[in-house]
């Protein structure tokens, strides 16, 4: 019977140090390849972006390789388990990374069953205690939802993320209290490409000027606040090529805009901009798609 449990004992140990070795693989390759990528080559940012989907996936299904399995389940119905598990969170990340990077404003708004499901995938980081520094550092996505009894807990920790490229900030289903200019300045060094200040309501007035300080910024989301107009020193984010200002009492937005040229899609439905502004929108930027529902 000792023989036997050593055994055991000595199975487990070895399984998860091979699931602790090929994690730590699957990471360095991760690594690897965003150092090795063009990010400027759609081409080669397309293939990049699928082979981490696919080691993201791999790395989910390293985790816990023993795991905690019913009494009545089989273990084949187990690892099916698993795997049906880690397609539905590759599924979400999937679903998020789409509405971030989509040009419709109906991409926009995260669908209910899709911001529930961030709620509990992002849980974890919502703790500084669960998550290492090495694991922050490799994150490309961060949500944070000021409507979250922890919120502080990530807003504490934001300076450890080293790769963010989406960043969503949301006051929730009513709106929350925030200050604005506190989180674009721990995220000051973030590589952003996907910025969303959304659903806060009446709680958001304005927009800080710091944000042009993200020149890499290629998309911006205000929706449903209150902004009446945007600071004049977003007129330096050249970059910029999709800006969505709807559900906002903005009523101008010239001159601001008039130096993104590279801007090729515009939402100002349910704003206060008239039509005099709209043919000078029209006339500066005439490559410019204007999204009016």
């Amino acid at each position: 019977m000792k023989i036997l449990l050593a055994l055991f004992l000595f199975c487990a140990i070895f399984m998860n140090a091979f699931a602790q070795q090929n994690a730590a693989s699957i990471k360095q390759q991760m690594s690897a390849i965003r150092k090795s990528t063009n990010w400027e080559d759609a081409a080669a940012a397309k293939k990049a972006n699928e082979q981490i989907k696919e080691l993201s996936k791999q790395l989910m299904m390293t985790g816990n390789p023993q795991g905690n399995q019913p009494p009545n389940q089989t273990k084949a119905e187990a690892g099916q388990a698993k795997k049906d598990a880690t397609d539905e969170k590759m599924k979400m990340w999937g679903q998020v990374m789409k509405s971030a990077a989509g040009g419709k404003a109906a991409d926009i708004f995260l669908a209910e069953p899709t911001r529930e499901q961030i709620k509990q995938e992002y849980k974890e980081e919502e703790s500084n205690k669960l998550k290492g520094k090495e694991v922050l550092a490799e994150m490309t996505f961060l949500c944070i939802n000021m409507s979250s009894p922890t919120v502080q807990l990530l807003i504490d920790q934001m300076e450890n993320y080293k790769s963010i490229k989406t960043l969503v900030i949301t006051g929730g289903k009513n709106g929350s209290a925030v200050d604005l200019e506190t989180l674009i300045a721990k995220a000051k060094n973030y590589p952003l490409q996907n910025l969303y200040i959304i659903n806060f309501k009446s709680s958001v007035t304005k927009v800080p000027k710091t944000i042009s300080n993200f020149q890499t910024l290629t998309f911006l989301a205000l929706y449903n606040n209150k902004i009446l107009r945007l600071p004049p020193e977003l007129s330096s984010m050249v970059s910029l090529k999709k800006l969505y200002v709807d559900m906002n009492p903005v009523t101008l937005l010239m001159p601001t805009i008039n130096l993104m040229t590279n801007l090729d899609t515009l939402g100002i439905a349910k704003t206060l901009i008239a039509d005099a502004e709209l043919s000078r929108i029209k006339q500066q930027l005439p490559n410019c798609k204007i999204l009016l529902k």
